[in-house]
């Protein structure tokens, strides 16, 4: 089977719980550290990508010109069925790069609070691993849904998930661990985010570690859902 490409930002938002996911499944795959000039892969060479998150804009090209790869990567997999997963900002990347549009949003949203499943985001697998679980949600960004996306859940005020053929981006970040989380809210700018929010980014801490073992299995369940409908049944 093909490997998993997993694209990477930056070096403060890791794989996380996908990591442990696919070790735990014996799926081959590695890192793409776009922020260090890693290449994009070629779709026919990979099984599936998943996108992570990131403190740039998907539309800051002009800062970050890697953005523009990724973008082409994502359009191409699209396009051709290859499975993909967009995390947070490789969610807005996903959108961008198949005809949507994403954008600052009017305020930040950092909260660690359950999606609004759709009808159609409670048969998807992916998302309804997801449905009734308080998730992380950690974003100064939003988007427009691209033409033809099925949108999958809704929260806030934004869309949380959507689907395109075998392309599903997902708003929240359901691969961070406590430790991480922990990192984001120590920094002055993601402690920012929070307020602007509404949020107590200590107590945001300490609810989201109390949670652990669940949320945990939670991300297990999310990330196997997502390599078992798209990556096994692409490539069986």
């Amino acid at each position: 089977m093909k490997p998993i490409a997993v694209i990477r930002n930056e070096p403060d938002a890791p794989a996380g719980y996908l990591g442990t996911t696919l070790d735990r499944l014996g799926i081959d795959w590695y890192t793409v550290k776009a922020d260090a000039g890693d290449p994009m892969p070629s779709p026919s060479a990979v099984g599936g990508v998943a996108v992570l998150g990131g403190a740039m804009g998907a539309y800051d090209e002009d800062e970050y010109p890697f953005l523009i790869d990724e973008k082409r990567l994502l359009a191409s997999c699209t396009r051709d069925g290859v499975p993909v997963l967009g995390i947070c900002l490789g969610c807005q990347i996903l959108a961008d790069a198949i005809g949507g549009r994403a954008y600052l949003a009017d305020t930040a949203e950092v909260v660690f609070a359950p999606i609004e499943s759709t009808t159609a985001g409670r048969r998807d697998p992916v998302v309804s691993a997801m449905a009734g679980h308080r998730v992380v949600r950690f974003h100064r960004d939003t988007f427009a849904a691209p033409p033809g996306a099925t949108i999958l859940a809704t929260g806030g005020g934004f869309i949380q998930a959507f689907r395109v053929g075998a392309s599903i981006g997902i708003q929240p970040h359901p691969e961070v661990t406590p430790v991480l989380l922990a990192s984001w809210l120590a920094d002055e700018g993601g402690r920012r985010l929070a307020v602007e929010s509404g949020t107590d980014p200590d107590r945001l801490v300490q609810e989201f570690a109390a949670a652990e073992p669940a949320t945990a299995k939670m991300a297990g369940a999310i990330f196997e859902a997502w390599v078992r409908d798209g990556y096994l049944v692409g490539d069986s």
